[in-house]
């Protein structure tokens, strides 16, 4: 399994970075989060992140609060540590972790007088371990990287996001998590481990959802693990969310694995057939017209060369009947309201208009002439003739219009 606990430390204070900051002592937090003492936690951070550094009280206030002027400097700094060390001694005559921090020469500096446990120190020392042990002891190696990814529950002190100081540390440890995430999933790839793989990325994203390898790497293990219905709608989600808050679209290699998706579930073997049944009719279509993808794919060209003369739109309109969080319905629950579903859309749609059943879960629609809008308020009709006639049970139809673009060849319907 990918899951490891985290190792509870034996030392008397341990300080806690990464997703939350805390300071505990024998197991009970001392450190504060109110408004009252949020400055001097903020010195105790800042000293922290900094301890191998000797910085004076003006370069330290100028640092944590640019936008304040301070007449006297070393006063004000002696104030917030003097406070901080009566927070951390929590009234107890025995050494504390204040005891860290020391002024000398006009400057403050952490030396380690007393015992700390610091959940960066470890998470460094047990990916710097793994890369050492990961061509000789490989087991070794992802066991340790393991410890080191079970440690990082979030960014480094998320709660000064917003200062700029500690910005480069946030970025440099996640660097570190985001190459113990590649290392580790490299390492699985070898023993062909992919369900830990997949349980791996979701944890990931959990923390950072944006970083595309980490879903590039769970698209692979889920093709092989044969898991492509879920492999299709994680990348209709991922791709439709990266595009929505970034505007970015989907990698090449992202684009490769959709169509390793498409090859792996055998969706040409009837392809030819069908094609050949649409050339050999002979009938008037009098309503929308029902292709395969690969039909569909070539009408699409062709209109959208005749939109590019004539300067009318052309927009897709993707239907998916999933659950709420796009997981795949049992298939006899799927192919009942499939099959409902392709009847209403067929006795909805206008004669010239195009449809196709993109996998088992999804119905594409090409609507000539339609603005968003009218396309939405089509799939909102469609929806609402099919729910006075059917259930959906316990699933949602999930319905978006875009538009379609063209990238080295592949058509991508977004």
């Amino acid at each position: 399994m990918v899951q490891t606990k985290t190792v509870q430390s034996k030392a008397k204070f341990n300080i806690f970075t990464l997703g939350k900051f805390y300071v505990s002592q024998g197991g009970t937090v001392i450190s504060e989060d109110s408004s009252r003492s949020r400055r001097m936690w903020e010195v105790f951070k800042f000293l922290l992140s900094y301890r191998n550094q000797s910085i004076s009280p003006e370069e330290i206030l100028e640092r944590i609060w640019p936008e304040k002027d301070y007449s006297d400097p070393g006063t004000a700094m002696r104030a917030q540590v003097f406070r901080l060390r009566q927070a951390l001694k929590n009234g107890d005559s025995e050494p504390s972790v204040s005891d860290n921090i020391v002024f000398s020469q006009g400057s403050y500096h952490w030396e380690n007088n007393v015992e700390c446990w610091i959940d960066v120190d470890r998470f460094e020392a047990y990916c710097r371990a793994a890369v050492g042990q990961s061509l000789s002891e490989p087991n070794q190696a992802a066991n340790l990287y393991r410890k080191a990814i079970a440690l990082y529950k979030g960014k480094y002190l998320p709660e000064t996001t917003y200062s700029e100081w500690s910005e480069p540390l946030r970025a440099y440890y996640h660097d570190i998590y985001l190459n113990a995430i590649y290392s580790l999933t490299d390492l699985l790839k070898r023993k062909r481990v992919y369900t830990d793989i997949i349980m791996l990325c979701e944890q990931a994203s959990a923390i950072d959802y944006f970083d595309e390898h980490i879903h590039e790497i769970m698209l692979e293990a889920l093709i092989a693990e044969g898991q492509t219905a879920r492999a299709r709608a994680h990348y209709n989600e991922v791709t439709s969310v990266f595009y929505r808050e970034m505007g970015v679209k989907p990698s090449g290699e992202m684009k490769k694995l959709y169509r390793q998706v498409g090859i792996e579930t055998g969706s040409f073997e009837l392809d030819l057939g069908t094609i050949q049944e649409n050339l050999k009719s002979k009938k008037a279509i009098s309503g929308a017209y029902f292709c395969d993808p690969e039909m569909f794919r070539y009408l699409y060209k062709l209109e959208q060369l005749r939109s590019e003369r004539n300067d009318h739109p052309v927009l897709l309109c993707l239907i998916t009947v999933a659950h709420g969080n796009f997981t795949k319905p049992p298939a006899d629950q799927l192919k009942s309201v499939m099959l409902n579903l392709k009847d209403v859309i067929m006795g909805s749609l206008r004669k010239g208009d195009l449809v196709t059943s993109w996998n088992e879960a999804q119905f594409l629609l090409l609507l000539p002439g339609l603005n968003r809008e009218q396309a939405m308020a089509v799939l909102e009709r469609i929806e609402s003739v099919f729910l006075r006639r059917y259930s959906l049970y316990d699933l949602v139809m999930h319905k978006k219009v875009e538009s379609l673009y063209q990238l080295e060849g592949d058509y991508h319907f977004q």
